[in-house]
């Protein structure tokens, strides 16, 4: 088998999954809205005015963010040293969230019967799962670009690297947070 037709299983495998956690996260979002009584707040409640935050807060868990940001009346998001980024003005609260992008790199020895992986780097541990499925923490999916580099030794690096589709986090974050798409911004909210 060629190292082509490796990284192509490869794809197909990280596809298959993907398609699975989205399967998933579909039923699980709609057992949520049954237990909750009623779907998503929706974005025809955004504030049409919008006040300047008297205080910063960051905070770690989506979940929460996601929580206290719905129908916020400014948001932005951007890519920033390989971290995805958002923040949301709510009721004079300037709130962020931010993640780690994974990358990742495979080493791969060909012989003249199999591929032999040497070594998969990854920055951390927690990174792992989002790398394979192709989808950060938060949920929102990510672009994988791949470069291939040939060593002297024979040794073969696969470089994986991650990115955003401005136009999938957009709606991403509209359905999250039920804002309107015109109202999330790429860049940054400051005070």
């Amino acid at each position: 088998m060629s190292f082509e037709e490796k990284i192509d299983v490869i794809d197909l495998i990280i596809n298959v999954l993907k398609e699975h956690e989205k399967t998933l996260d579909e039923l699980i979002s709609k057992i949520e809205d049954t237990l909750e009584g009623a779907g998503p707040p929706r974005a025809a409640a955004v504030p049409t005015e919008v006040r300047r935050p008297a205080v910063s807060v960051v905070l770690s868990r989506w979940a929460e963010f996601r929580e206290r940001c719905a129908r916020a009346g400014m948001t932005a998001y951007d890519i920033e040293d390989r971290a995805f980024r958002v923040s949301a003005v709510k009721d004079g609260v300037l709130y962020s969230f931010q993640e780690q992008m994974p990358d990742m790199e495979i080493r791969l020895r060909e012989t003249e019967e199999k591929t032999v992986i040497e070594g998969i780097e990854v920055l951390s541990a927690e990174m792992v799962f989002s790398a394979l499925r192709g989808r950060l923490e938060c949920g929102l999916e990510v672009v994988t670009r791949g470069t291939e580099v040939k060593l002297p030794d024979g040794t073969v690096v696969y470089k994986v690297t991650y990115d955003i589709d401005p136009e999938v986090a957009k709606e991403w974050l509209s359905s999250q947070l039920a804002v309107d798409r015109g109202d999330i911004l790429q860049g940054k909210i400051q005070i």
